[in-house]
């Protein structure tokens, strides 16, 4: 049963993974045996982990790479094709795209400017959309199956203060999953997403969810008691993309310590 998981000669995008929760499923894939593109908006710091990453994962013996990296900004259109010329380039193929990248902005609703509004949407959902528009589009030209996995969030399903145009997104997200699985299904293309709970890494310049109030009311409406680890939430994203997942499609499946079950 064990091989139903392993990810052994099959590569993988993930975007928005040079840090946080999409560097956690890079390092996940990548210990299930996959090669991976990792993508993130900041050159340097995309830079910078890919080296952390071929550290821990150095390259085949044979001389394949099992990590490569493509900076830019996963709303720009070229930048989502960029990602499927360079996987296609350094891997040959790829199999696997886990649509990731996501930003926050913390305020209540009547103080959005409409470019945060729009920044938000444009990354957490137009940059969801495009790369998975451009995956499909190769594999169904191709003749080719493969697999999509987005983020979502616990704030997709459920209403939380001071997240209006991110849960927007993540309510998007949801239903942009459902709509492309239905729609590719026909071509074997499977489009899940992973919606966590609250995590204890916490996103870039967001504080709002530090304070120690803050935490007691997430332990307490939270029935594990606790905030995920990083690790905890990159792991079902293997499964999804494993052949163990191989029936499963149109799926957002909650890792949020049963919040939204309750």
């Amino acid at each position: 049963m064990t091989s139903l998981f392993d990810l052994t000669g099959s590569t993988a995008i993930v975007t928005g993974s040079s840090r946080g929760i999409g560097l956690a499923i890079a390092r996940t894939l990548l210990g299930q045996g996959a090669r991976v593109l990792i993508n993130g908006y900041d050159a340097t710091e995309t830079e910078g982990t890919a080296r952390s990453l071929r550290a821990q994962f150095p390259d085949t013996a044979d001389g394949q790479i099992r990590v490569e990296k493509l900076a830019g900004d996963i709303a720009d259109e070229s930048v989502a094709r960029q990602l499927i010329e360079q996987a296609l380039n350094t891997f040959g193929q790829f199999d696997h795209l886990v649509c990731n990248a996501g930003i926050d902005i913390i305020k209540p609703a009547i103080d959005y400017r409409p470019d945060e509004w729009d920044r938000i949407l444009a990354i957490n959902l137009r940059g969801a959309f495009l790369p998975a528009q451009a995956a499909a589009r190769h594999w169904i030209s191709h003749g080719r199956t493969g697999s999509i996995t987005m983020t979502s969030s616990i704030a997709g399903q459920v209403g939380i203060p001071a997240l209006a145009p991110y849960a927007a997104s993540k309510g998007g997200v949801n239903q942009l999953v459902r709509t492309l699985a239905a729609e590719w299904a026909p071509h074997h293309i499977r489009v899940n997403a992973v919606a966590p709970g609250y995590v204890a890494n916490i996103m870039n310049n967001v504080t709002a969810h530090q304070d120690p109030a803050s935490d007691k009311r997430i332990n307490t409406f939270t029935p594990l008691g606790r905030r995920a680890t990083v690790d905890e939430i990159a792991a079902p994203y293997a499964f999804l993309a494993s052949p163990a997942a191989g029936y499963i499609t149109g799926s957002i499946l909650a890792v949020d310590g049963g919040y939204t079950a309750t």
